[in-house]
């Protein structure tokens, strides 16, 4: 049986790895190794959540979106932003002239992920109400802890929220009507995403739960940041009214999304940060969270503003949006067509499949085998985790050794004890 590729939106360097496992120790899903002195990655178990872009000093993980030229293929493109690109920009420049110079550097038309944020929110509270059974609900928004729940906690993919996220909507929304409006074909018309995080990145290029893909490219927001900047005095000079929706700029930050969803009917919570999402869903996997109407999870701290394809430092980055919110009049998107999309199935989400990751063999009995033998070297291990030996923990070795990729000499810690013993009975002996 042919094994299912995976796409990432991380690519690995090995001449500039160093071999010192930062990024083994900081994968939530124990999905990289160091061996022969250079990082592997196992491609069924990455989420691409951008920890391991983070860790390395060494440039030799690196990130991939799309680049800005591809938009030429089209002939009509539209640019698709993230909430977070309004945190990028200083407050001498400002989110208008921001979005605007995007015209000037290729796009024909800009959309923004805040257009329709507050219709989601009706949505995602209509949904609730009508999946009182299934507590918590959790938000599909974040790719990264959409794929985290497939690798690791399968049995909590009915939780996930079976609503397109809002970028994804917004793609639909404007393909068709551009395409009716300008009398184009779809083969005409580009949608693009400008991305904040890695994950995103993936999610465009093989998306879960869709029956095609929705875009035709991600381009990260560190693509597009030097290219706006040089068009910032055209943007300040072009007379073109820009339009904004600045409170559903609040999506990008940790929270907000909770709080605007949260009401006397619903109690909502949020969390940020990977290691955060996996105790809070280990917590829901033990029913200790049913409480809980709806969790908010960012696998990145601070929510999407901080994304490794940002350019701003994250607090830096929330402090101007909330700024904005602060400052701004607040404006809705007005065209009731999301919601009536909604209502008549077109924005529902399949449901998901898990990863097949954790399975030791096909054979049940052999499974059994290997699992017992897993267990045997466990106890001839130091138990330390140091991932020395280029696996993240000692049980992760133990499973590589059984798997074939390691050996007991592997074990650094192991492997000095057993040499100073032997020097130690060698000079007894003498």
């Amino acid at each position: 049986m042919n094994e299912k590729k995976y796409f990432h939106a991380i690519k690995l360097v090995n001449e500039n790895c160093t071999a010192c496992t930062k990024c083994v120790r900081v994968c939530p899903t124990e999905a990289l190794r160091v061996r022969d002195d250079k990082v592997e990655m196992d491609s069924t178990r990455c989420i691409d959540c951008g920890n391991c872009v983070k860790a390395c000093e060494y440039n030799a993980i690196q990130t991939y979106a799309d680049k800005l030229d591809i938009i030429e293929k089209f002939k009509y493109k539209v640019a698709i932003i993230s909430s977070s690109y309004a945190g990028q920009f200083s407050e001498s420049i400002g989110y208008a002239t921001a979005k605007k110079a995007l015209l000037h550097i290729g796009f024909d038309e800009v959309a923004q992920e805040a257009m329709v944020t507050d219709m989601m929110s009706v949505m995602i509270q209509d949904y609730l109400k009508k999946n009182k059974d299934l507590r918590p609900i959790i938000s599909s928004n974040c790719p990264a802890v959409v794929r985290l729940i497939q690798v690791r906690f399968t049995s909590l993919l009915p939780h996930l929220l079976r609503i397109e996220a809002p970028m994804s909507i917004l793609a639909m929304y404007y393909r068709d009507m551009v395409c009716k409006q300008k009398n184009l074909s779809e083969d005409e018309v580009g949608v693009f995403l400008i991305v904040p995080c890695v994950s995103q990145v993936t999610a465009v290029h093989q998306p879960e739960g869709t029956y095609k893909n929705l875009q035709d490219g991600a381009i990260s927001i560190r693509e597009v940041y030097g290219k706006v900047m040089d068009k910032v005095s055209d943007a300040e000079e072009d007379e073109t009214e820009i339009e904004l929706y600045p409170n559903g700029l609040n999506w990008a930050i940790s929270g907000m999304q909770a709080d605007e969803i949260g009401n006397e009917e619903f109690h909502t919570m949020a969390v940020n940060g990977i290691h955060n999402v996996i105790d809070v869903l280990t917590k829901i996997e033990g029913d200790q969270l049913e409480y809980f109407d709806y969790i908010v999870m960012n696998s990145c701290i601070n929510g999407c503003v901080g994304g490794v394809l940002n350019i701003e430092n994250p607090f830096v980055a929330t402090s101007r949006i909330k700024r904005l919110l602060q400052k701004s009049e607040h404006k809705y998107f007005e065209d009731e067509l999301f919601y009536k999309m909604y209502q008549n199935g077109e924005l529902d989400v399949i449901p998901l499949e898990g990863r097949p990751i954790m399975a030791l063999d096909k054979d049940i009995k052999s499974a059994l085998m290997k699992m017992q033998k897993i267990g045997e070297i466990i106890k001839l291990l130091p138990n330390l985790d140091c991932s020395a030996c280029g696996s993240p923990t000692c049980a992760a070795l133990a499973e590589d050794i059984v798997a074939g990729k390691a050996s007991l000499d592997d074990c650094v810690v192991r492997s000095r004890k057993i040499k100073k013993e032997t020097s130690g009975k060698q000079k007894a002996g003498k």
